[in-house]
């Protein structure tokens, strides 16, 4: 469950840096080039692909499962039991 988080991690950060690049873009007035027009379809289309990914493992519940499975104390803690009728060596 760790590699489902940080895969929701990274493609938060890639698509949060995708759209950021397209704000900048439009703050400065670099979106009226012909680079700028190329560089804001590369940047939406990656910045979408990724937060698609975040849509979807919200939509159907896998971040969730993946919290909760963070949040659980680990057994390890626990000393193993023995069965009844066995020594323990």
């Amino acid at each position: 469950m760790l590699e489902t988080l940080i895969l929701f991690g990274f493609c938060l950060l890639a698509g949060l840096i995708s759209l950021g690049v397209f704000a900048y873009l439009v703050m400065t007035g670099q979106i009226l080039t012909l680079d700028g027009i190329a560089l804001t379809i590369i940047s939406l289309t990656i910045g979408g692909v990724f937060m698609l990914n975040v849509v979807w493992s919200v939509f159907t519940g896998e971040l969730k499962r993946a919290m909760e499975h963070a949040k659980k104390k680990p057994d390890s803690a626990e000393p193993p039991s023995v069965p009844s009728g066995q020594a323990s060596s």
